[in-house]
């Protein structure tokens, strides 16, 4: 059975990898896990090992071409290709638009592909891009940043979510209301819950009742 790539091995791969995050993936051999001896490892669809069973355990299913494996108390990625990001954080997530944010000394950040740190580990909590931003936690608010780490929407508020359809809910003085890309309040803070945009609506709460808005903040429809 073929064994892992040995660590110099990968880190010669990870050395000439391209830098980038955004490189676009190739569609990689769909992966299946099995079992043996209380392992896990990955075989093709005709049962070829791509991976021996070696991990402690996985993680939900591939995205972006990865699935989360620990080893050692550690968590990494092994991509499609049984190519290894060595399990070396203490926490992770998964891949999402070519970022994946891990935990370090207590602080999340992000890598790419490659396995490279991407966004250096200094949130106190962190979410996934969506639409090129991902919420960040600093000093017990929440704010946004871009792909390269870099704050598009200070952090201010006390809850939000990710974006959908260019607009993000966020929590203000106990309401919840809806922001753009560049932090402007596109709906105002009205609601005591919210969802995110779907095919044009959100689903709010107001005064105990259900209702849907549009992006202009118009109560299209409200339960009687």
């Amino acid at each position: 059975m073929r064994k892992l790539l040995s660590s110099a091995v990968i880190a010669l791969i990870l050395a000439v990898a391209l830098p980038g995050h955004a490189a676009e993936k190739k569609v990689g051999s769909v992966l299946f896990e099995i079992e043996q001896d209380g392992r896990v490892g990955f075989i093709t669809v005709t049962g070829r090992v791509i991976v021996a069973p070696q991990f402690k355990k996985s993680s939900g299913k591939f995205r972006e071409g990865f699935v989360r494996v620990e080893q050692d108390g550690k968590w990494g990625y092994l991509e499609n290709t049984g190519r290894l990001i060595t399990p070396r954080y203490e926490d992770i997530d998964d891949f999402s638009e070519g970022l994946a944010r891990v935990k370090v000394a207590r602080k999340w950040g992000y890598i790419n592909y490659a396995g490279r740190e991407a966004i250096a580990p200094r949130f106190e909590d962190a979410g996934d891009f969506h639409e090129g931003l991902a919420r960040v936690k600093i000093d017990d608010r929440w704010g946004f940043i871009d792909i390269r780490g870099k704050l598009a929407v200070e952090p201010r508020y006390r809850e939000v979510g990710n974006f959908s359809e260019g607009l993000a809910r966020v929590k203000m003085e106990g309401k919840w209301g809806f922001i753009d890309h560049s932090g402007r309040l596109a709906v105002n803070p009205l609601f005591d819950d919210a969802d995110d945009y779907k095919n044009g609506l959100a689903k709010v709460k107001e005064d105990r009742k259900s209702g849907y808005v549009n992006k202009k903040g118009n109560m299209v429809w409200k339960e009687k």
